[in-house]
């Protein structure tokens, strides 16, 4: 019998959630006030912008994807979700040797805190009953 998600792991998604709607959001929003940010006459610029803002629309919509993975107890969900915590940790601890302190323990506190919501004793038992 497959376990309950736990409040932690839903927790968590609904986080992921918000992350990738406010990314679809955002880039929406540069895309459409991209004319105002530099001028017209910077064609590099504007492109510079413009691929940005696509690229955060599409990367919201993948972290919507892991998060409804996250929902349906996906490992793969899972994994990715802690390589991307572990890569903000250590992007926190190079925030820390550029003297940017407060960022730096705030990435590597909210990388500590996610991954603990990941992988209580049951977090764990919810994963690995979806196989």
């Amino acid at each position: 019998m497959p376990a309950t998600r736990p409040g932690s792991v839903t927790f968590v998604a609904v986080l992921t959630y918000i992350d990738g709607v406010l990314g679809i959001i955002g880039g929406v929003v540069i895309l459409f006030t991209r004319d105002q940010m530099v001028r017209a006459s910077d064609a590099g610029a504007v492109a510079g912008i413009t691929t940005s803002a696509i690229l955060s629309i599409i990367l919201g919509i993948v972290v919507l994807i892991v998060a409804r993975g996250l929902l349906s107890g996906s490992r793969f969900a899972r994994g990715l979700v802690t390589v991307v915590m572990i890569l903000n940790a250590v992007s926190g601890v190079i925030l820390l040797f550029s003297l940017q302190f407060f960022s730096g323990i705030l990435e590597i506190l909210w990388a500590v805190v996610i991954l603990s919501l990941l992988y209580t004793q049951r977090a764990n038992t919810f994963f690995a009953s979806r196989g």
